[in-house]
């Protein structure tokens, strides 16, 4: 039974929805339709809109929320509804078992990715000198214009070299995994060791400080194993390998921000210099590259340069937009 009252609906319990009975009784369309409102003022409540059920006295709320409490002791085929037939066992199991199987796959999906480890990206821009702290304990330092793509897991400790220089030192690990790099056409493989790595255009060079370590062009049969203090030449092809002395001064000059010329040709004094330059150094005519110079320079500090190399050499400066031009009065 329903009756209107005070602008909400107000709906009449029937005692006989909380006994036992053999029989469920029907519930009338006029009681659904109370329960309906009764529900959408609620939701009005939570939302903070005002509705004039809101507003019912509390007898008739209480009345209505005696029928709410009836209608949730009710089954699903009190409302015409039939409940779905259970699955067959036979289904189950399959379910089951697929699901099983999804799981274990997930799992072995995720194990593998943990064991890949992710790629990480470092590089450095013109004159600028960067220290990375690598999740195995290693350390690098880049040099100005540098690019590497690192990947550290359980399963390897890789360093691809894109270009520049790079000072490698590897943290050795209980179960000896190897440390590898490729730079250009030369592999580089050690276990735990300190050493300089300078890739160019032409050719990429090894220069070892500490401990030892195996070097192979991409194309060259032989493996050199070096100790500390020795170096190799990697071509740009990977089939020649030279060995020499390491230039420990040199990479200490890097790490210090300097660079030191000892009788230098004057093209390739430049062409070092320009490593660090935002703004190049460019001679005027080939021919000045056959000049000489001597002396230690702050890296990033091309002015400073150019005007020694033009004092020393009788030429002319001129700064433009984009450049620094030395030329012959």
């Amino acid at each position: 039974m329903s009756r209107k009252a005070q602008g909400g609906w107000m709906v009449r319990a029937v005692t006989s929805f909380r006994t036992s009975r053999p029989e469920r009784p029907r519930i009338a369309p006029s009681d659904l339709a109370a329960a309906s409102s009764l529900v959408e003022s609620w939701a009005a409540e939570e939302a903070g809109r005002v509705t004039p059920v809101a507003q019912r006295p509390d007898s008739a709320e209480r009345e209505t929320e005696a029928v709410w409490d009836a209608l949730g002791a009710l089954d699903a085929e009190d409302f015409g509804l039939s409940a779905p037939a259970p699955a067959p066992l036979w289904r189950r199991r399959e379910v089951q078992i697929g699901g099983f199987t999804a799981l274990a796959a997930c799992l072995a999906a995720a194990v593998w990715l943990h064991g890949q480890g992710d790629v990480e990206t470092f590089a450095t821009g013109a004159g600028e000198r960067r220290i990375v702290a690598l999740k195995d304990g290693s350390r690098l330092e880049l040099n100005t214009r540098s690019h590497l793509e690192v990947r550290i897991s359980s399963r390897e400790r890789h360093v691809r070299m894109l270009d520049g220089e790079a000072l490698f030192m590897v943290a050795a690990r209980p179960d000896h995994q190897p440390f590898t790099i490729d730079a250009g056409a030369a592999r580089i493989k050690v276990t735990g060791t300190q050493f300089n790595v300078r890739k160019t255009s032409d050719q990429t060079r090894v220069d070892l400080l500490e401990g030892h370590v195996e070097v192979r062009g991409r194309d060259a049969e032989q493996t050199l194993r070096l100790g500390a203090g020795q170096a190799v030449t990697v071509s740009a092809s990977g089939a020649t390998l030279v060995r020499q002395p390491a230039d420990r001064a040199a990479v200490n000059d890097w790490r210090a921000g300097r660079v030191t010329l000892t009788r230098a040709r004057l093209d390739a004094a430049v062409a070092h210099i320009n490593r660090y330059a935002r703004k190049p150094l460019t001679l005027a005519e080939p021919a000045l590259g056959d000049l000489t110079v001597d002396g230690v320079f702050e890296a990033r500090d091309t002015g400073t340069f150019a005007r020694a190399v033009a004092s020393l050499h009788n030429l002319e400066l001129r700064e433009q937009p984009d450049r620094i031009v030395l030329s012959r009065p």
